[in-house]
C-alpha cells in the first residue's frame, strides 16, 4: 500500500514539474501587450526551431544617430504547426523584405513577439495559429489583417510605428 501511494505521489510531482517547464517559455511579462509595433525591414537570419521560430531583420528606419537597427522577432506556432501551413527553414531568407507586427519589449529594445508577418509583396505569411483568436494572455489587441496594398505602401516608405524608444 505505501509503495502505491509513493508511486502515485511521485508521478504527480513529476507531472507537475514537467508541466511547469513546458509552459515556462511563454512568460509575457516583458512585452508590452497593450501596444502594437509595426516595422518593415530586410531579413538577415532565420532560426527555425522550437519552441517558436525567430528571425533577425534590419529595420528600414534608422535610430536617432542615423544607424540601422537590427531587430529580433520570435513567435508563431511551434515548428510542427508551422510545417503544416508550409513553413520550412527557407520560408524567410536573408534579403527578403518583410513587414512585422507584434509586441515590443517594455524596455524599448528592438525585440518583439510577432503576431502578424507579411512579405512586402503583400502576401500574409501564415503563423500556424489564428492571430484573430488569441487570449488576453498573449495580447490585449485585436489584430486586424492588413490589405496587400497597405503592406506594399508601408514597405515602400519604410515604417516604424508604435515602437518605444529605449532609455539610454
Amino acid at each position: 500500500m505505501n509503495r502505491n501511494v509513493f508511486a502515485v505521489l511521485s508521478a504527480a510531482v513529476g507531472l507537475f514539474l514537467v508541466s511547469g517547464l513546458t509552459f515556462a517559455h511563454h512568460s509575457n511579462a516583458v512585452i508590452d501587450k497593450d501596444n502594437a509595433t509595426t516595422v518593415t525591414g530586410t531579413v538577415t537570419r532565420l532560426h527555425f526551431a522550437n519552441p517558436h521560430p525567430a528571425f533577425y531583420f534590419d529595420a528600414d528606419v534608422k535610430d536617432s544617430q542615423g544607424k540601422g537597427v537590427n531587430w529580433f522577432a520570435a513567435g508563431g506556432g511551434g515548428v510542427i504547426s508551422l510545417r503544416q501551413v508550409g513553413w520550412t527553414n527557407k520560408t524567410l531568407k536573408p534579403g527578403d523584405r518583410i513587414l512585422v507586427q507584434g509586441h515590443q519589449m517594455k524596455d524599448g529594445r528592438p525585440l518583439m513577439g510577432f503576431r502578424r508577418l507579411y512579405r512586402c509583396s503583400g502576401e500574409a505569411v501564415p503563423l500556424g495559429y489564428d492571430p484573430g483568436n488569441e487570449s488576453e494572455y498573449t495580447t490585449r489587441i485585436k489584430w486586424e489583417p492588413i490589405s496587400p496594398e497597405r503592406v506594399r505602401e508601408l514597405c515602400a516608405k519604410g515604417t516604424l510605428e508604435g515602437a518605444m524608444k529605449p532609455k539610454l
